[in-house]
C-alpha cells in the first residue's frame, strides 16, 4: 500500500511525539553530552509541537500508523525572502525508510510554502541523522548554522596567557564593532550594524544579564574576547533550554591574534566560569560559513543540531 500524506493534526501528536523522542534517544546515544530533560520531560516538547498544529504541517502514514511528520514553526523575512523555519523538533520519520519519507513531506510542504510567497526554507536536525542530512543535500538544502556542546574538562593547546572578566564595556567597543565588520564579509555574507552606540549597548546589555565578558589584552588593546553567559529560554539551543547549560555567545579575535592558543586561553577561561557557577556543559551557536571561529568550534566542540537552508525560485508561486 502507498504511503499516503495528510495534514498533520491534533489526532497525530503523541505518535508524533513518539517518532520524535526516538530520534533523539539516537542522538544522545551519538553524543552523550545532550541532557535527558527532552526525555524525562516530554510535556515541553509536547507543547511546543502543539503549538505549531495550526500552520501548514504534513503526516504521512502506512496502514493508519504514522511514520513522519513535518510543520514549521515560525515565520519572518531574512536575506532578503520569506522564510519558513522547521525547528529540531519539528519532524521526524522512521528510520527505516527516511529518504523517501522526507521525499514526500517536504515536496508538499514546499509546494504549499511557494504558493504562499514563502521562498526561503530551513530545517534544524539533529546532527548525527546521517540519512536526513544527505536526503536535505540532494534536495538542495545546504548548511548554515551548527549547534555544538563540550563538557568541562580542560581544553588543549591553551596559551598561558592572563585573561580578564572585563567589567568596562567602552574598553571593548573598538573589538566589538571589528567583530561586527567581520562578518558582512566572503564567506559568511551576514549584515551586522557597526554603530558605536549600538556595539556599547549590546555590551552592556550582556553586562547586565550576568555574562562574562573573557577578556585577553595585548599591551592596552583589547585583541579577543569570549562572552559567556546561561544558555537563555527563546535564544538559541532550544533542546538546552533549562537544562544547566552555559552558552558561549559572542566571541572574537583579532587576526593577528589567531593560532596562538589564545582563543584556546579563553575558551578555558569560559569552562573554568561555567564550572564556578555550578553549570554541567558549555555549548555555542555558530555560523557554518564563519572560517576561522567554525574550525575552532569544530575542534572543541561536539555538534547535536544542524540548520540547514534552501532558496528557491521567488518568481515561482506566491508574490515575493
Amino acid at each position: 500500500m502507498p504511503y499516503t500524506v495528510v495534514p498533520l493534526t491534533a489526532e497525530h501528536l503523541e505518535p508524533a511525539l513518539a517518532l520524535w523522542l526516538a530520534c533523539y534517544e539516537r542522538e544522545r546515544e551519538a553524543n552523550p553530552l545532550l541532557p535527558p530533560r527532552a526525555a524525562a520531560d516530554s510535556g515541553w516538547i509536547r507543547d511546543a509541537l502543539r503549538a505549531q498544529l495550526a500552520k501548514p504541517g504534513v503526516a504521512i502514514m502506512e496502514q493508519g500508523q504514522l511514520l513522519g511528520y513535518m510543520v514549521a514553526g515560525k515565520r519572518f523575512r531574512w536575506k532578503g525572502q520569506q522564510a519558513a523555519l522547521v525547528p529540531e523538533y519539528g519532524h521526524a520519520a522512521a528510520p527505516a525508510n527516511t529518504p523517501t519519507l522526507y521525499q514526500r513531506m517536504y515536496m508538499r510542504l514546499a509546494q504549499q510554502w511557494a504558493d504562499e510567497g514563502v521562498h526561503l526554507h530551513l530545517i534544524g536536525h539533529l546532527a548525527h541523522d546521517g540519512a536526513l542530512q544527505e536526503t536535505l543535500y540532494q534536495l538542495g538544502f545546504g548548511a548554515i548554522v551548527a549547534e555544538r556542546l563540550r563538557d568541562l574538562a580542560a581544553v588543549p593547546g591553551a596559551a598561558q596567557v592572563a585573561i580578564v572578566e572585563e567589567q568596562d564595556a567602552r574598553k571593548l567597543v573598538g573589538l566589538q564593532m571589528e567583530h561586527m565588520r567581520y562578518y558582512p564579509r566572503s564567506p559568511i555574507f551576514i549584515h551586522k550594524p557597526t554603530d558605536e552606540r549600538e556595539a556599547l549597548a549590546e555590551l552592556e546589555d550582556h553586562l547586565r544579564q550576568g555574562d562574562a565578558i573573557l577578556t585577553a589584552y595585548e599591551g592596552q588593546e583589547p585583541s579577543a574576547c569570549f562572552i559567556v553567559g546561561e544558555s537563555a529560554v527563546g535564544a538559541e539551543g532550544f533542546l538546552l533550554q533549562r537544562t544547566n547549560t552555559a552558552q558561549v555567545k559572542s566571541a572574537y579575535a583579532r587576526p593577528e591574534t589567531r593560532g596562538r592558543g589564545i582563543g584556546a586561553a579563553l575558551l578555558q577561561g569560559a569552562v573554568a566560569w561555567a564550572r564556578q557557577h555550578g553549570y554541567a556543559r558549555l555549548f555555542v551557536e555558530h555560523e557554518t560559513a564563519n572560517v576561522y571561529g567554525g574550525n575552532f568550534w569544530r575542534k572543541h566542540f561536539a555538534p547535536y543540531v544542524h540548520f540547514s537552508m534552501r532558496y528557491i525560485d521567488n518568481t515561482i508561486g506566491g508574490a515575493a
